[in-house]
């Protein structure tokens, strides 16, 4: 099994910067999103190796490996806007769901499956989320986070489903 997720700030001020779409190359205009403190991207570190995460390697990347058969790829090159990991293994498992908790509340973020369905710890992460973000689930426990998660994408969607009423 293997699929991805995002952590991401969602601390929007309703401003928007001009950036180019690294498939088009066309300039763009995107709402301005806050980047983690420097505490926080510490905190989010701290987790990490509290994990045993191997790395950062030279691109600013992590590997964690759990005895249940889990396995993580965190790609966190610029970790204070936001990671991607590569879920891998057993899929999500309850010490991974606790590490996806932990990461979250950690960097106070956002944790994003999909275009339609956001998790966060709590509504006080959230600040400014432009139309069309998403369905704010609040994921409160780490329960919550391997509920939402656990069967890989297909499971993501059904939950989705579910919490949007679909």
């Amino acid at each position: 099994m293997s699929f991805d997720l995002h952590f991401q700030p969602c601390r929007f001020d309703g401003t928007t910067e001009e950036r180019y779409n690294p498939f088009t190359k066309q300039p763009q205009d995107v709402p301005r999103n806050e980047p983690l403190s420097a505490e926080e991207v510490s905190a989010v570190l701290d987790v990490l190796k509290r994990a045993g995460a191997e790395g950062p390697d030279e691109e600013g990347n992590h590997v964690v490996r759990f005895t249940d058969g889990a396995y993580v790829e965190i790609f966190a090159r610029h970790l204070e806007t936001g990671c991607m990991l590569a879920i891998r293994g057993a899929g999500v498992t309850p010490s991974l769901a606790k590490l996806l908790f932990d990461v979250m509340v950690a960097g106070r973020w956002v944790l994003m499956g999909d275009e339609e369905v956001v998790l966060a710890p709590s509504l006080d992460c959230m600040k400014g989320a432009p139309s069309g973000f998403g369905q704010i689930v609040v994921a409160a426990s780490p329960d919550d986070v391997g509920a939402a998660l656990s069967g890989g994408s297909e499971a993501w969607q059904k939950y989705r489903a579910r919490v949007v009423g679909a």
